[in-house]
């Protein structure tokens, strides 16, 4: 990790990911297991492409951060779809979409910090 910034961000993720696993993940009905693949998969990606990011400089960076906020808007879509599919479950699904909008703004905020520093 370069910055403290960027660990905060780090840490944010892995907490949602752990979240997502132990609230969210396994109370998704085996009929849905497909969107419960996409939003393992989804929440593995953000790792993934927030590790890429943190490791590389550049336009290459900002692709990644880039790819971050797909993927967060991808959470978000199952997320919503899931908000209908688990009514008993929407505390949690709140509670997983407050932590998504806080790792959204972490990383606009990042996205936004990088691009000054590149037009100085």
């Amino acid at each position: 990790m370069h910055q403290s910034s960027d660990f905060n961000l780090y840490n944010e993720v892995v907490k949602y990911e752990k979240y997502i696993r132990k609230y969210v993940s396994n109370e998704i009905p085996a009929v849905h297991r497909d969107l419960r693949i996409h939003l393992m998969d989804e929440c593995y990606n953000l790792i993934r492409y927030l590790l890429e990011a943190q490791y590389n400089k550049g336009n290459i960076r900002l692709k990644y951060i880039n790819e971050m906020i797909v993927t967060i808007s991808m959470i978000d879509v199952i997320t919503n779809n899931l908000y209908e599919l688990l009514p008993k479950r929407r505390k949690y699904l709140e509670n997983s979409m407050f932590f998504l909008t806080n790792i959204k703004n972490m990383t606009y905020a990042w996205k936004n910090k990088y691009n000054e520093k590149e037009n100085r």
